[in-house]
């Protein structure tokens, strides 16, 4: 088989995998509003280029790590559909990583941000 075909065949999933967590995860959508936002203060306020390679790594690991969280919560849900002790344990743990991911992000947004928009209400 050829490897573009091999790649293309790739991509193809991921992008169903992509459409799946933004369509059915709430929680998905609204880390992708504020990356959307995020995204226009940062073209507003005249970010370098290392200001947006920061900015786009961590909104990528956010949003990944939701898509993981919510892999492994499908995952754990078709595994064992009744209340089990270890199954809750992986699905906290899960979500601890998402917690972990948005916290370093607002430091982070708070580091790029906060000199920029200090000069821009003086």
């Amino acid at each position: 088989m050829n490897f573009l075909i091999v790649r293309h065949i790739h991509f193809k999933e991921a992008l169903a995998g992509l459409m799946e967590v933004t369509r059915t995860e709430n929680t998905f959508k609204i880390h992708l509003v504020i990356a959307i936002a995020t995204i226009i203060a940062a073209l507003y306020l005249g970010f370098s280029a290392v200001e947006w390679l920061i900015l786009i790594l961590i909104i990528s690991s956010v949003l990944a790590a939701e898509a993981f969280n919510t892999a492994i919560e499908i995952f754990a849900d078709y595994v064992d559909k009744k209340h089990n002790p270890s199954i809750k344990i992986v699905k906290d743990i899960s979500a601890s990583a998402v917690l972990i991911t948005v916290i370093a992000s607002v430091i982070v947004g708070i580091i790029l941000f906060y000199p920029k928009l200090l000069i821009l209400l003086k």
